[in-house]
């Protein structure tokens, strides 16, 4: 089996508001639509993959450009289930470059189209693909408590997913106001019920000394993770915090790379990492991740991406929940569902996943 066609395309799909706060803008405002790039594989075999990745802010442009010029050869007249050889084949190609930022961004849609193709070859789901480690899987909602919502605004968003069995809500925090995170932080626990597992994540805004403080605040509500509080590149931060925080510490979803991942595990500093498969490169990376992850005892939490994350939780041992997102719920049909409290993949071979065509016509660039 071969690739013998691949094409892209890029939609820009509305966001309701608001989502989230950009902190580099010294007036923020929360972005209206997040831009999608699709990658359509074909092969000599009759097996269609559909990968995708997405941006907010600029980059989709280059993302979309970078494919079709540098990435798209590097797998042409290629076996698709060869995932692992046209990765590193990928890497390489970027080596001088670097291949972190928009380069793992782009190839992340391919190196899902191709697993996609690989278990649709196979006439299975991708969760089964991975090893079917479990039927379905809890999921957390993540887009309800952005920035931009006052805790008022994240119940409501969040409460008919509640009421479907999701185990807890993500509050992002980090507008520059640290009383008013807390506040917030104290309101969304509060009013999602005393059973709600939550989660914090502040995507490395904070410096340690803020970020220790606010871990004592949030054993004492029962905040069950603080998720990224200071900047990835701080190791120092991080393995201070694993010593003196009183609330459990989840890193990652700033990573751009495995080895940042392999040594924060192997360090013993974080119980739970949370990989971005658009940041990392695609599914594969991911995966050595995850075995490295499991070997440890740690959890791995992978970052918003449902429509993948649900194969990623259904499939591995290591994957407990599935972030809750709907910002592409109606660029496709198909994919995840909510059953009995739980997130399980749809039926049908790979992802499960085919295009809105309507949706796809209004929005595309």
């Amino acid at each position: 089996m071969k690739v013998v066609n691949l094409s892209t395309d890029r939609l820009r799909v509305p966001l309701g508001k608001p989502a989230r706060v950009s902190l580099s803008d010294p007036k923020p405002a929360a972005p209206d639509a997040v831009d999608v790039v699709l990658v359509h594989l074909e092969t000599d075999g009759g097996a269609r993959g559909l990968g995708f990745t997405y941006t907010l802010g600029p980059g989709a442009a280059a993302v979309r450009s970078l494919i079709d010029t540098e990435l798209s050869p590097l797998v042409a007249n290629e076996d698709p289930r060869d995932a692992d050889r046209l990765f590193a084949r990928a890497e390489s190609r970027f080596r001088a470059a670097g291949f972190g930022g928009l380069a793992a961004r782009a190839y992340s849609a391919i190196d899902v189209a191709l697993w996609d193709a690989k278990a649709k070859a196979a006439g299975v789901t991708l969760a089964k693909l991975l090893g079917n480690a479990k039927q379905a899987a809890a999921f957390v909602i993540s887009d309800a408590a952005t920035l931009g919502r006052d805790a008022g605004e994240a119940l409501k968003a969040a409460k008919p997913f509640l009421k479907q069995g999701a185990v807890g809500i993500r509050v992002e925090i980090g507008a520059g106001d640290v009383q008013a995170d807390a506040d917030r932080v104290r309101a969304i626990q509060d009013g999602s019920g005393e059973d709600a597992w939550v989660a914090v994540t502040a995507e490395g805004r904070f410096d340690l000394s803020t970020a220790l403080a606010l871990t004592h605040f949030f054993e004492d509500i029962g905040v069950d993770v603080f998720e990224d509080p200071i900047p990835a590149a701080d190791a120092l931060g991080y393995e201070k915090l694993s010593r003196l925080a009183e609330v459990p510490i989840a890193v990652g979803s700033q990573f751009d790379t495995r080895d940042a991942f392999f040594k924060v595990i192997r360090d013993g500093t974080v119980r739970t990492v949370r990989p971005d498969v658009c940041r990392l490169g695609g599914i594969t990376p991911l995966l050595k991740v995850a075995a490295v992850a499991e070997a440890y005892h740690v959890a791995v939490s992978p970052v918003r991406m449902p429509e993948v994350g649900v194969h990623l939780a259904c499939g591995l041992a290591a994957v407990p929940h599935v972030d809750s997102v709907s910002w592409l719920r109606d660029v496709f049909t198909g994919g995840p569902t909510v059953e009995g409290g739980k997130m399980k993949p749809g039926a049908d071979a790979g992802l499960g996943l085919a295009l809105n065509e309507e949706a796809a016509a209004k929005w595309r660039v």
